[in-house]
């Protein structure tokens, strides 16, 4: 008896709840007003103002990405390196045979290696507008690096 004395409480409580939070009716909620309102009157010194400031943080994202691609290109070029020191010593008890072949897989890795450090070169002195193109030249010139470093390594 008991026992359905207190299910019937919390039936009606619960119910009571669901009524009273229910009915209770909210008005939409105004769109947010903008942060920045636009002014009355736009001058060209205000135009000049905004670009030049675009055009600064737009340099300063550049110059940062750029040095962060160079940072990551030159420790990849010194793993690279440390690559081919280890290919260079594997290579030194070949036969004569494969040594000529060996010897002349590593100058073109030398080749390689060296239009890689020229693409390092032009990417720390390039100018915004070139930098895309430098970019993609850099990173073409890192994958075959790196190719040739990994076929070399699997020849061997």
């Amino acid at each position: 008896m008991r026992y359905e004395m207190n299910k019937k409480k919390i039936a009606f409580g619960t119910l009571g709840l669901f009524l009273i939070l229910g009915c209770e009716q909210k008005p939409p909620q105004p769109l947010p007003k903008p942060i920045t309102t636009m002014p009355s009157k736009v001058t060209i010194d205000d135009v000049k103002r905004d670009a030049t400031a675009s055009m600064n943080t737009t340099a300063a994202y550049s110059q940062q990405e750029k040095d962060k691609l160079l940072a990551e290109m030159k420790d990849k070029i010194a793993i690279i390196d440390a690559n081919i020191v280890k290919l260079r010593l594997k290579g030194t008890d070949l036969a004569s045979d494969a040594k000529a072949n060996w010897d002349l897989k590593m100058a073109a890795l030398d080749e390689k290696r060296k239009s890689a450090n020229e693409k390092l070169s032009e990417m720390g002195g390039a100018t915004s507008r070139a930098w895309p193109d430098v970019e993609a030249g850099a990173r073409s010139a890192w994958e075959e690096l790196s190719k040739a470093v990994q076929e070399a390594s699997n020849e061997f």
